[in-house]
């Protein structure tokens, strides 16, 4: 699956402290990536960063097709059933 950040707070602390988000990139998919960047010495920081977020070679799924986060609390599940028209 993929990684939402700043959809709860502990990913919002991250963002916050500089982390960026792998999206729904493999471990082997984010380091090669990471690594390729890098080798490029005319990208700053800033744009390697940016381009972490950027699909490249079909590497990671672009944000608006990724699929919604999953329902994890008892209060969410039961807010959705009721909108579905079931009570319980």
């Amino acid at each position: 699956g993929g990684v939402i950040l700043g959809h709860y707070a502990t990913g919002r602390k991250l963002i916050g402290a500089g982390v960026i988000s792998g999206s729904d990139m493999t471990l082997e998919a984010t380091t090669t990536k990471l690594a390729y960047l890098l080798g490029h010495e005319d990208l700053s920081i800033t744009e390697v960063r940016d381009l972490m977020n950027v699909d490249l070679r079909g590497e990671m799924t672009p944000e608006g097709e990724l699929p919604p986060p999953p329902l994890a609390s008892t209060y969410q599940k039961a807010i959705a059933r009721v909108k579905n028209g079931r009570k319980y």
